[in-house]
């Protein structure tokens, strides 16, 4: 399956076939409720604070030892446009050095942007600087640690965030009339309200948590009124974990991966989704 080039023509396509599939709605978007964990772009760019912890967390109803941003599982949303300037102040306050990487984003792998080799030292600070290009395609991205011998470790112990490029897809009449829910898988393991070292093997065959959460919690309850159209915005934050998603007696129409939007929609009965890997599916509420 192959991603879409983004231009007018792609979207026109995507709104017919949408159509076509029955996933008509009028051209009003859906209001979307404030959420104090997202920070949004005003005026072309956007200034972050975010710091690395290491503490007390709320996941799953509970309090754990784990690694964060903020102190929260998953980390801030951070919602951008093309062209936006980025500036984010990022603080390391973990036992250990850590840095950055902004999963999926066009932007430089070099200096002060996306660049894995940089190394920030416990306690020390570092000011991350890049611009969204104007063309970048709308799509749901992801930040989380990439330093060489502790990103699995790190991400395991919870440190992942969404990245949201909004765009042309976000403006399909269908897809903006939509509700739309963002769905972070994440696996934990938790013992004694802290996460156990891992054993060998999990070393060598990746680690799979007994504990499964969705934005930190377990099994959690969205609603989806009669005739309703519900836009799944999908991340799998596990460093090992494949997740199979289907839900009974509803197709999944997938409009989206981890390159953008496709061309059209494409009807499936079930999502296989790797670790890393993103996903937007419609979901028609009409049984």
């Amino acid at each position: 399956m192959t991603t879409a080039k983004h231009d007018r023509r792609t979207f026109l396509a995507m709104s017919a076939g949408l159509v076509g599939l029955g996933l008509g709605f009028p051209a009003r978007a859906q209001t979307r409720a404030p959420d104090a964990d997202v920070l949004v772009s005003r005026g072309g760019a956007i200034e972050v604070d975010l710091e690395a912890r290491f503490g007390p967390t709320r996941l799953a109803g509970r309090s754990a030892r784990l690694f964060s941003y903020g102190g929260r599982v998953p980390g801030p949303r951070i919602e951008v446009r093309p062209g936006d300037e980025v500036t984010l102040r990022f603080s390391n306050n973990l036992p250990e050095p850590t840095n950055l990487h902004f999963h999926g984003l066009h932007v430089p792998p070099t200096g002060n942007a996306d660049n894995i080799f940089l190394e920030i030292p416990e306690g020390e600070r570092l000011t991350y600087r890049f611009k969204i290009p104007e063309n970048h395609p709308a799509g749901t991205f992801w930040y989380h640690p990439h330093l060489h011998g502790l990103v699995a470790k790190q991400v395991f112990l919870g440190m992942a965030g969404l990245f949201v490029v909004r765009g042309e897809l976000d403006e399909v009449p269908e897809v903006a009339a939509a509700r739309e829910q963002f769905a972070v898988l994440k696996d934990f393991e938790v013992a004694g309200g802290r996460v156990p070292p891992p054993s060998p093997m999990e070393f060598v065959r990746g680690r799979e948590g007994s504990l499964v959460t969705v934005n930190g919690e377990v099994e959690p309850e969205w609603s989806l009124e009669q005739g309703g159209l519900l836009r799944l915005r999908l991340l799998n934050a596990s460093t090992a974990r494949f997740y199979r998603l289907k839900l009974e007696d509803h197709p999944l129409y997938l409009i989206a991966t981890d390159g953008g939007a496709l061309a059209e929609p494409y009807e499936l009965d079930e999502l296989l989704l790797a670790p890393g890997e993103r996903a937007e599916v419609l979901v028609r509420g009409d049984r």
